[in-house]
């Protein structure tokens, strides 16, 4: 036993120093990134306004990184079945299950995570570019960072290419003096900008699986069981992932109003086919006092804080 805790000790710090420096990479591309926009003379109006844009992005992308990482994701700190759950039997099948490694109540929308050995409500996965899980509370971070780091990828990418296209076409150099030009960092420029390249598409296509899974009210672990959340608009799905406030808090990595119902249920094949109906009369329906969507699983992220 002492030796299968030394080892999983051995095995948790070989993965935190993965994503320690995976996040030094990351803190480096981006700082790196805005240094390359500064090494331009002569720029215009249009440049300088990017590079302005530039500089808010990066603020704001660290802003939201910085969240991300060390934000809670949403560790389930209910440790039991709630007692009123046990007293309906057709509902206990649904919240009787136990972390076998967390030795504590498991929800039916929790995951546990093996890097950070703890259960989190709605965990989309374990991401180690941030050294953290992605779950219900943090996730709004994510998806802004991911945002805006796309954006400030492409100001970047813009201020080179007109730039480059400054020096070429406006000040009649040829390719050589700009190879051979000390001033200009060709080599550095273009190795970025291929860097660039290839970040956009990877940071895009992470976008999209975040904007799939919450049009889906699912998360990535979710989805690859084939399981889901209640259906419903696309608008409900965002307040239920971003907030329920108004929607230009969502673009803002501030603090979502989230009120997480360990309650929920996920859907899967068997539960669809009982219908989807008489599950939402049982678990959706507020106006029911003999519900199970009743306030003490309507556990408001402020108040578990201040507990």
């Amino acid at each position: 036993m002492l030796q299968e805790k030394i080892n999983n000790g051995k095995q948790k710090s070989k993965k935190n120093y993965l994503g320690l420096g995976l996040v030094v990479l990351v803190q480096f591309l981006l700082i790196w990134g805005l240094y390359t926009a500064f090494i331009y003379q002569n720029q215009n109006s249009l440049s300088n306004c990017l590079r302005n844009l530039a500089i808010a992005l990066w603020l704001i992308s660290e802003i939201c990184y910085i969240r991300t990482q060390f934000s809670d994701p949403g560790e389930i700190l209910q440790k039991t079945v709630p007692l009123k759950l046990l007293h309906d039997q057709q509902l206990l099948q649904y919240y009787q299950n136990i972390c076998n490694k967390c030795n504590s109540w498991k929800p039916p929308r929790a995951h546990h995570c093996r890097r950070c050995n703890k259960c989190i409500f709605k965990m989309d996965h374990h991401c180690e570019w941030t050294n953290n899980c992605i779950g219900a509370l943090n996730q709004k971070y994510f998806v802004l960072f991911l945002f805006y780091v796309f954006c400030y990828i492409i100001t970047i990418f813009s201020i080179h290419i007109i730039g480059i296209y400054s020096y070429i076409i406006r000040d009649q150099q040829n390719i050589w003096n700009l190879i051979t030009n000390n001033k200009f960092k060709i080599f550095e420029v273009f190795l970025f900008i291929i860097l660039c390249t290839f970040f956009s598409f990877f940071v895009i296509s992470m976008l999209w699986d975040q904007i799939q899974v919450i049009r889906d009210n699912q998360t990535v672990v979710e989805s690859l069981q084939g399981k889901f959340g209640r259906q419903q608009s696309f608008f409900k799905n965002m307040k239920q992932f971003m907030g329920n406030q108004k929607w230009y808090y969502w673009i803002l990595p501030t603090t979502p109003i989230l009120k997480l119902n360990y309650a929920e249920i996920v859907y899967g094949e068997q539960l669809v086919n009982l219908g989807t109906s008489y599950l939402e009369d049982i678990i959706y329906d507020e106006q029911n006092p003999k519900s199970a969507y009743f306030a003490e699983f309507m556990v408001d992220n402020y108040k578990k804080k201040l507990a």
